[in-house]
């Protein structure tokens, strides 16, 4: 080789040149190396991480997200209704991961965690309600079987994800009502009336406006969809605020008392649960008219109807959590549920309160550390109140004579 070939074979552009392609090739290999490990290491990952990349695909050519899709589905009449499947892994949070079994009952659409053979049994009484019905547990966890079984009755799980009074009353004229059960137990907790304006609104039938709305959902685009890092990157060089509807769910004070684990203090909560908000307030109404209806639905069979409280984490561990969300927040959480209180009293409803019974546990862990729901452990003190509730009330299991 002459030496002018020589010189053209090391000219700085050529050696600068392929300096450069290698640095390009070795930040591809780095790219995809940890696009790699965010999808292995997905639910080892820190909660934040984990809501901001829940939709992101685990391969560009797959519809398959890293968090699983859930299986419920918005709907017109219910604001939710859940698919039928078997053995199908359901996620409440990455760190709560439960099997499913639902079914569909007489042909109609959606589908609710029981059995149509249970149904077309002797039914003693059904349970309506949102997703502490459903249960974010093992079917033989939730409250709703395990009642069943202390009481040795059968007692139909016609819980739906993300519903509010409504929609309860809508299942149990659906669904319940032909069975005409001798119990209907009715599980609220404080989004309820949240959820009705929502159904409203899906519905169009309120002009009420949030003075503060919901974050709204952004667009996603290709790199939002199929890149980790990409969504990683935005979070931490971009804006925050372009994740807020992802972020409104992410619990942002932690603490920690012997075996205890609780994150608590989700933003989503201040809002859902605010009752000087126009729109939780129209919500209330079409609350109050749901409860009003479905009594007397109840009543013109002779049925008995007895709504279950279901306070929050943070007011069941208040002690732990009032310091870290402070007084104005706590208050926002007591005065929804006081409000739910009172209605009960004045309008003259059996109410169960669970928040003294659960405080009488504090020192157990009742709900998941990373999610709004009771765990087993919870579910278990429920069903364990509510039977002995039932053992002092056996005429509920029984129908009144009409008049």
């Amino acid at each position: 080789m002459t030496g002018q070939a020589l010189a053209e074979k090391h000219s700085p552009a050529k050696v600068w040149a392929g300096r450069f392609a290698g640095i390009v090739f070795g930040l591809l290999v780095a790219w995809l190396i940890v696009e790699v490990l965010l999808r292995v290491l997905f639910f080892s990952l820190p909660p934040r991480l984990q809501l901001v990349l829940d939709q992101v695909r685990v391969t560009p050519f797959t519809d398959k997200k890293l968090m699983p899709d859930p299986i419920w589905q918005p709907d017109i009449d219910f604001l939710t209704i859940a698919r039928p499947v078997q053995n199908y892994e359901q996620f409440g949070s990455a760190e709560v991961r439960f099997k499913v079994n639902t079914e569909s009952l007489w042909g109609m659409r959606g589908a609710f965690r029981t059995r149509k053979e249970l149904v077309d049994r002797y039914v003693d009484g059904v349970a309506v309600g949102d997703s502490f019905t459903f249960c974010f547990t093992e079917e033989e966890d939730c409250w709703v079987q395990r009642l069943g079984q202390l009481t040795d009755r059968n007692i139909i799980n016609f819980g739906v994800v993300s519903t509010g009074s409504v929609a309860h009353e809508r299942v149990f004229q659906g669904f319940g009502l032909p069975l005409k059960p001798p119990l209907v137990l009715w599980q609220w907790w404080g989004n309820d009336a949240n959820e009705d304006y929502g159904l409203a609104q899906m519905r169009g039938e309120t002009q009420v406006q949030s003075t503060n709305p919901a974050p709204p959902v952004p667009e996603l685009g290709w790199w939002d969809k199929n890149s980790a890092v990409y969504v990683l990157l935005k979070l931490f060089l971009g804006p925050e605020e372009e994740f807020d509807a992802s972020l409104q769910f992410l619990d942002r004070n932690y603490t920690e008392q012997g075996k205890l684990r609780l994150a608590f203090g989700r933003p989503y909560l201040w809002g859902a649960m605010d009752m000087t908000e126009p729109t939780n307030l129209d919500g209330w109404q079409r609350s109050q008219q749901a409860f009003f209806s479905t009594r007397d639905l109840v009543n013109a069979y002779g049925g008995s109807l007895v709504i279950i409280l279901i306070p929050t984490k943070e007011q069941v561990y208040r002690d732990l959590t009032e310091p870290l969300i402070g007084a104005e927040h706590m208050a926002l959480l007591d005065q929804n549920y006081q409000m739910m209180l009172d209605f009960c009293a004045e309008q003259n409803f059996s109410c169960l309160d669970m928040l003294p019974v659960f405080q009488e546990y504090a020192d157990e862990q009742l709900y998941y550390t990373t999610d709004i729901h009771l765990n087993p452990r919870g579910n278990e003190v429920l069903a364990d109140y509510l039977a002995g509730w039932l053992a002092e009330h056996p005429e509920v299991f029984e129908l009144k004579t009409q008049d």
